[in-house]
């Protein structure tokens, strides 16, 4: 069983309770997958962890630039992308990264920056991100952050079913 604290209230996920004891590939009704994009490994692991808490089904999280190429070609539905401290050699990838995901409909967008870098959170809010983070967050902020992402997908997909 796995809980996941959410401000003052908590959510208990009992996978054989969610999932119907089914393989992972037959649960999938809904896409909730993540791309976690960041240079720093610390802080990827940090993600990581905050979104298998949150419940979201996978998260990709490449470690090279070749590996994110292969990666963008998939549909996400929370893109986390780290300005900060980009993935590979330039800065110029990682924002690219933003840009192409910010222009795919249904994604939601968070951008890591600086902490005190205005230009960075304009652009960003320009761009149309979900969230702008200057600095990251703890551990509790970061799940707290990918619980409400899910909740906004899970209902978009209610809404769009209702259609």
């Amino acid at each position: 069983m796995m809980v996941a604290a959410v401000g003052i209230t908590s959510e208990v996920f009992a996978p054989e309770a969610t999932s119907g004891m089914l393989p992972r590939s037959t649960r999938r009704t809904a896409m909730l997958d993540c791309l976690v994009v960041s240079g720093d490994s610390a802080r990827r692991r940090r993600f990581e962890a905050a979104v298998e808490l949150a419940g979201w089904l996978e998260c990709a999280s490449p470690e090279t630039s070749g590996e994110i190429r292969q990666a963008i070609d998939r549909d996400f539905q929370l893109v986390i992308v780290d300005i900060a401290s980009p993935l590979g050699d330039r800065v110029s990838d990682s924002v690219e990264i933003a840009e192409e995901m910010a222009a795919r409909p249904g994604t939601l967008l968070v951008i890591c920056g600086s902490e005190d870098n205005v230009d960075e959170e304009l652009w960003a809010r320009q761009l149309g991100a979900w969230l702008y983070l200057p600095g990251v967050c703890d551990g509790d902020s970061l799940t707290s952050l990918c619980v409400e992402a899910r909740r906004l997908r899970d209902g978009s997909a209610v809404f769009a079913g209702a259609r």
